[in-house]
């Protein structure tokens, strides 16, 4: 029996050599696996912040050439819109003589068609109306300093009757 007994204690101490060693082999193992997953991590992340850093010099780059392309755009703009300007300017000017030639024109066609007696009696019409307007006008002048001075007679004697 004290064989068995040597023999069991020698393979407890073989299998707790074997479980220590088996044991630190794990914790190193485990020890390196979550420095690679930490390592990884910190990569992962360093990608990261260089891909948005690569993006802004991209979008940094393509912003100074855009800028570049088009910064006499403008100018040449400018120069395009006053040109056309010019030009529409001119047109309109010619057209406008064009069409008050035409007008001038209509109009005395109707005119001789018309009887000399009707023409009188349209210029004296339209120098009625004319007088008329004026006539209006100066009623709506007074009528209107007539209404602020009753509103202000209103003001004072509703103040007369306040105080």
């Amino acid at each position: 029996m004290a064989t068995a007994k040597k023999t069991a204690k020698k393979t407890v101490k073989k299998t707790a050599k074997t479980a220590k060693k088996a044991t630190a082999k794990t914790v190193d193992t485990a020890e390196k696996n979550t420095l690679n997953v930490i390592e990884a991590a910190r990569k992962g992340a360093l990608a990261y912040v260089g891909l948005y850093g690569a993006a802004y010099e991209r979008a940094t780059m393509r912003w100074s050439q855009l800028r570049a392309t088009t910064d006499g755009l403008f100018d040449q703009m400018v120069e395009r819109g006053e040109v056309i300007e010019s030009k529409a300017g001119d047109m309109f000017k010619s057209t406008q003589a064009k069409v008050s030639e035409r007008f001038e024109e209509g109009t005395e066609k109707v005119k001789s068609i018309l009887p000399t007696s009707a023409n009188d009696r349209v210029e004296e019409l339209e120098t009625e109306i004319k007088a008329l307007n004026k006539k209006i006008v100066a009623l709506g002048k007074k009528a209107t300093t007539s209404a602020k001075a009753k509103m202000k007679t209103e003001k004072t004697t509703k103040a007369k009757k306040a105080a």
